[in-house]
């Protein structure tokens, strides 16, 4: 409830500047003269003018920088810092690209091609960057290391930035107080609200650290924006989901009884029946777990009460636990070479999304061998991961040919971050199944898997 350097919280329009959110509610109930002198029977379209971050950095003044700039949208962070270097309002300093270059002599000379690397090199000397989970680690290194030498004016970042890293500024804007979730646009809870503006306001450098959010009159709610920015009132909510792998554990570990003690006494039980969670009947607690009990009975992982093999290998799997059961605890992986097992492993982890691109499939027999062998499993042939298959093949295949990590960025527009994201995932899953396995056969491909992957990124630092 209170900070060392309290927060003011201000808002941006187009037509009024930084200013509070009663006067923007003032002025959006004045007629709009267009409406006012309209001629009878016709209604023009009114165009209301969008908010520009560079007129707010202007009106922000050098003594309220450094800036977090915080976008939803990576490509909208790197189209802006760009635009705002354009405007040449700060002094170039060449200091900044010594140290920018210097760092990149870490990587492979491949990434200087890479557009993300381009602007940067272009925008930085103003000492305008950009930060998103799209970049390569050794460019989101040198950001960060020189927004914490306090080079970086202006950093147009994602929430990412918010999350994990100490790196407060005088200031914070948002571009908007919309996001899009993945299903689609919603306003920020309060939460979310409060740990992105958190980032305002420098321990014993500010006395106070500035907030300011940019409006849109057209999507502009009163009543909403203030319930999220006046206070953090969101209340919490327990994020426990019954998952495969803990019906697993809880079956291997504890006994019926204890089963129930313990998911009756989860903050989940007590949100979702209330007061009287410790008196609802047991069948209506267990519904969800009773149902996951019967699917992985049914394809044997559970055997009266007991883990079957197969069962204690998912078991130690934290993600698409049948499916990699039924490929890595089962002869079906005998059938597989490493090309087929990664393209399965790809699919489990890709999330697929519309403006995902991917320029060449490659159909071989080898992918053909494996459709078929997925439509024979009863449990496989149903896994709709596996209907991205064509699309994996984009990603996988060069690889498998001995192409580099860069070789793959002509072929998808997915961002050099977003790719890492993906190989990373595809090596934790590996890592999973060997701790797992006991088949020395299964973790030598494994193993031969792991040297693809290696080898395409080397010189790029994959978790």
């Amino acid at each position: 409830t209170k900070r060392n350097v309290p927060l003011q919280h201000s808002f941006y329009d187009q037509e009024l500047g930084i200013t509070t959110l009663e006067k923007i509610k003032a002025a959006k109930k004045v007629p709009n003269y267009q409406d006012v002198f309209r001629k009878k029977g016709k209604r023009k379209k009114i165009i209301f003018p969008k908010p520009n971050h560079i007129d707010l950095i202007k009106e922000l003044g050098k003594d309220k920088l450094p800036c977090l700039y915080f976008s939803f949208s990576r490509k909208s962070c790197q189209m802006k810092a760009y635009e705002l270097s354009r405007q040449n309002l700060f002094q170039k300093n060449i200091k900044i690209s010594q140290f920018f270059n210097q760092k990149l002599l870490e990587a492979p000379s491949d990434i200087n091609k890479l557009k993300s690397t381009q602007i940067l090199k272009e925008t930085l000397p103003q000492g305008i960057a950009f930060h998103h989970a799209g970049l390569l680690p050794v460019v989101k290194e040198a950001v960060e290391e020189l927004f914490g030498k306090g080079l970086i004016k202006v950093l147009y970042t994602t929430e990412t930035f918010a999350v994990g890293i100490n790196m407060p500024a005088k200031t914070v804007c948002f571009d908007s107080l919309r996001k899009y979730d993945g299903i689609s646009f919603r306003y920020l809870n309060t939460k979310e609200y409060f740990q992105i503006a958190g980032r305002a306001g420098r321990r014993g450098i500010d006395k106070v650290g500035f907030v300011v959010s940019v409006l849109f009159r057209p999507t502009f709610k009163y009543h909403e924006i203030k319930r999220i920015t006046t206070k953090d009132i969101e209340p919490i909510k327990s994020q426990f989901r019954l998952s495969i792998n803990t019906v697993l554990n809880l079956i291997d570990l504890h006994s019926p009884t204890e089963i129930e003690h313990i998911l009756r006494l989860s903050f989940f039980s007590y949100q979702k029946f209330g007061e009287d969670y410790a008196k609802v009947p047991t069948k209506i607690l267990l519904a969800r777990y009773n149902s996951i009990v019967r699917k992985l009975t049914k394809f044997n992982y559970i055997e009266k009460n007991i883990l079957t093999d197969k069962g204690k290998f998912s078991a130690k799997i934290f993600a698409d636990e049948i499916s990699m059961g039924e490929i890595f605890a089962t002869k079906f992986f005998e059938q597989l070479d490493e090309y087929q097992i990664l393209l399965l492993l790809a699919c489990l982890v890709y999330e697929p999304r519309e403006m995902n691109q991917f320029k060449k499939a490659y159909k071989n027999e080898q992918l053909k061998k494996l459709r078929g062998l997925l439509n024979k499993d009863e449990y496989l042939s149903k896994e709709e991961k596996f209907l991205s298959m064509d699309e994996m093949t984009t990603l996988i295949y060069p690889i498998y040919e001995g192409k580099t990590f860069f070789d793959l960025m002509d072929l998808t527009n997915l961002l050099e971050g977003d790719l890492i994201r993906f190989f990373s995932q595809i090596k934790d899953r590996i890592g999973q199944i060997k701790k797992a396995s006991m088949d020395y056969k299964l973790i030598q491909k494994l193993k031969n898997c792991q040297g693809i992957i290696d080898k395409a990124l080397e010189g790029i630092y994959v978790v």
